[in-house]
């Protein structure tokens, strides 16, 4: 005949089999949404400090080559893209839609430093939005 003492028991052990497997997979879940949230983040991090870069080397070539003017009693401001700073008004904007926005700041020559040369302020945004 049928025990139903055993049946009891197999039950038991199913149940308790299937509690574990579905914590098992909440704590999976959790550990590989939290490893992409953490990637993004890192990739929009590199992305703005790289920006940062391809914002000095623009504003190297454009001082030394002469296309940007620099004024000597007053600061300029060149985007990329878009300002930074909501206050700031850009001289002139370039686009790249691969770059997030950078802002630079081309300071007066001379004041305290090296004379004869301009401080460059380089500013970039970067948004991470947790989903």
């Amino acid at each position: 005949m049928f025990n139903r003492r055993k049946s009891g028991v197999a039950l038991f052990i199913v149940l308790l089999l299937i509690i574990v497997v579905i914590t098992l997979t909440v704590a999976i879940l959790r550990i590989t949404s939290s490893q992409a949230r953490l990637i993004h983040h890192q990739v929009s991090r590199i992305r703005a400090y790289y920006a940062v870069r391809a914002g000095m080397n623009l504003a190297f070539d454009k001082l030394r080559t002469g296309s940007w003017v620099q004024n000597p009693t007053s600061i300029v401001y060149y985007c990329i893209n878009n300002k930074v700073d909501a206050a700031v008004t850009c001289s002139n904007t370039f686009v790249d839609a691969s770059l997030p926005n950078v802002q630079i700041t081309v300071h007066p020559a001379g004041g305290s430093g090296i004379s004869n040369c301009s401080k460059l302020e380089i500013k970039t945004n970067y948004t991470y939005t947790p989903s």
